[in-house]
């Protein structure tokens, strides 16, 4: 496996794109068929930059901060987030794109599939969490960590998350990585909660587009079970897991998970990526 990259400035540049109460930044990389990517929690764009080298060849990446994260100024507001990705390709003009999604943004990304699915050429998931398949075995205390940063503890609260399973990583490189993301991280999504949007079974039994469905191999085991089992109700799914990886898979086995999310889009074949005039 070869060592996460920092893709060079110059091939980056960026934008903003105005949703429902502020506005998201978003990072650019590349040319091809488009594929919108969405970090999960206590992270922001800059999870995808290991990415940068193994995908841009072949697609266009659109990176934002979420709502509550990073440098977006719309609020946090989970059930909004589906609208935001489809704000964020109307403004870029796709008709039809990819989403890959990271634990968090893996719901978003399935969110997006459930209602926007005439838009969506294909729907990659990493380590998302779905109750409504598998009964929850994993522990995450919310309203303990609430409580931190409501006393404006977050450097308690980063020692805290920074030891949970889900953040544990593999390499040096995605070690650095997660701490420079979770030292910028501020707390307003704890401060603002909302409702994680619902993914019945039965709605994820009915999506139309290709999903894939990974793990990294060392992710927890609520987790990869909970890939497997999308991967079995979703009728044109498939299930992947990426060697010498954790939770952040992406971040651990940069090569190999873009390997696959690559060999996964080809398959997809977009007809159209451009909105119509």
């Amino acid at each position: 496996m070869l060592a996460a990259r920092t893709p060079d400035p110059g091939s980056l540049w960026h934008g903003e794109v105005a949703v429902a109460g502020g506005r998201l930044p978003i990072a650019m990389a590349g040319e091809g068929a488009p594929l919108i990517l969405l970090h999960g929690w206590t992270l922001d764009h800059r999870l995808w930059l290991p990415q940068v080298a193994g995908l841009a060849d072949r697609h266009f990446l659109v990176m934002p901060d979420r709502r509550g994260c990073g440098r977006a100024t719309a609020p946090p507001d989970l059930a909004r987030e589906a609208e935001d990705v489809i704000a964020i390709a109307d403004f870029l003009g796709f008709d039809r794109f990819a989403v890959l999604g990271l634990s968090r943004g893996a719901v978003v990304a399935l969110d997006v599939a459930r209602r926007y699915g005439s838009r969506l050429t294909g729907v990659v998931v990493s380590g998302a969490p779905l109750p409504a398949l598998v009964a929850r075995e994993e522990v995450i205390d919310l309203d303990h960590y609430r409580a931190l940063a409501a006393c404006g503890d977050l450097a308690q609260f980063r020692r805290e998350w920074a030891q949970h399973p889900l953040m544990q990583t593999h390499t040096a490189e995605a070690a650095a990585l997660a701490a420079a993301m979770l030292a910028d991280y501020d707390g307003r999504d704890l401060l603002v909660p909302s409702e994680s949007p619902g993914l019945p079974r039965e709605a994820l039994a009915m999506l139309p587009m290709p999903v894939l469905s990974m793990t990294g191999a060392h992710d927890t085991p609520w987790r990869r079970e909970c890939a497997r089992a999308l991967a079995a109700v979703a009728p044109r799914a498939r299930h992947v897991e990426i060697a010498d990886a954790g939770h952040l898979a992406n971040a651990d086995n940069p090569d190999g998970f873009s390997t696959a999310v690559a060999a996964f889009l080809r398959a997809c074949a977009p007809l159209s990526t451009k909105a119509p005039r």
